[in-house]
């Protein structure tokens, strides 16, 4: 068994066992107590595990500088490989350098990020714009099927400026809602939000209190927490659920949105089973090391549109 080389890596998780051939995978990632990486994470630790590897990790919970000291670590206590999901893109090409003078192979989950050259990193997670237009086409649908007079309607691009993939993501939703209805881009209110829930309803509600014109609402934003957040504004300002149409991206809240069988505007998400891009990433990685194959430089997740018409179907799989 390795020892660990420093009070910093003790706060490492070990996660498997320790292989009798001493793999060791690192993951790093930025938000470890939200459900989503809760179970990113424990997709990659299965992975190590039966790819016979040690597994450790660790969150950073946005912070860059724990980011590079949890790397600097992590290659000093000679890990094989480490997968990274980065609290911002920014560090790409000292995450990238890092590695590379380390002869350690790297692979960015989630978001995408560039080395020194701006060459990309190899990647796995989602295709953002392409999920984005996914949500913009049932935003069109849903907008049609309620029947309301364009004029009345605010769009609220709900943004996460500082992630380049959540900006992807909301602009491909407001190309393919514009798109497929009659809806113009003067209806769209862009409101800058923290990524997190308790954010999305305070700028949702802001932006309704501000814009009082609008009777009812589409919003769409880079994950659940921004659908579900301006939902709960909606609710809380007295709009009845009819009156909102916001599509998540990730799935996490479904259960939350869905599982009371209580109508809201959040009307539903494109679930990207988180596990299978840990799964996806350490297993790359393995094939690295163990077999000399190439990192691929992309590999994508396909969503999966659930609605509270189809919620029993994913109940168990992501409230179990």
């Amino acid at each position: 068994m390795k020892r660990l080389a420093s009070t910093a890596l003790a706060a490492l998780l070990p996660l498997a066992a320790f292989a009798q051939d001493d793999l060791k995978i690192g993951y790093i990632n930025k938000m470890g107590d939200h459900p989503w990486f809760v179970a990113e994470v424990a997709g990659a630790a299965e992975a190590a595990e039966a790819g016979g590897a040690e597994f450790v990790s660790q969150d950073v919970q946005f912070n860059a500088d724990l980011t590079i000291t949890t790397l600097d670590t992590m290659i000093g206590d000679g890990v094989d490989g480490i997968a990274i999901v980065v609290p911002d893109r920014a560090l790409g090409p000292v995450v990238a350098a890092r590695a590379a003078a380390a002869g350690v192979p790297l692979i960015a989950v989630d978001d995408d990020i560039q080395d020194e050259a701006g060459n990309p990193v190899p990647y796995v997670g989602l295709n953002a714009f392409a999920i984005g237009e996914r949500v913009g086409e049932e935003l069109a649908g849903f907008y049609e099927e309620a029947g309301w007079d364009a004029g009345s309607v605010g769009i609220v691009s709900i943004e996460d400026r500082k992630a380049d993939t959540c900006m992807q993501r909301n602009g491909g939703a407001e190309q393919a809602l514009l798109a497929n209805s009659d809806l113009t881009e003067d209806q769209i209110i862009r409101a800058a939000y923290d990524n997190t829930m308790v954010n999305a309803i305070d700028v949702m509600t802001t932006t309704m209190t501000a814009n009082p014109q609008y009777e009812h609402w589409i919003f769409y934003a880079c994950n659940d927490d921004g659908v579900l957040g301006a939902a709960r504004a909606m609710e809380n300002s007295g709009y009845p659920a009819e009156n909102g149409i916001g599509i998540g991206i990730d799935g996490s809240r479904a259960c939350d949105a869905f599982g009371n069988g209580r109508a809201s505007a959040y009307r539903g998400t494109m679930w990207l089973n988180s596990a299978n891009h840990g799964r996806d990433a350490v297993t790359l990685l393995l094939a690295a090391i163990k077999d000399g194959q190439e990192l691929p430089m992309t590999t994508y997740s396909d969503p999966e549109f659930i609605t509270m018409d189809n919620f029993g179907d994913y109940q168990a799989k992501l409230c179990g």
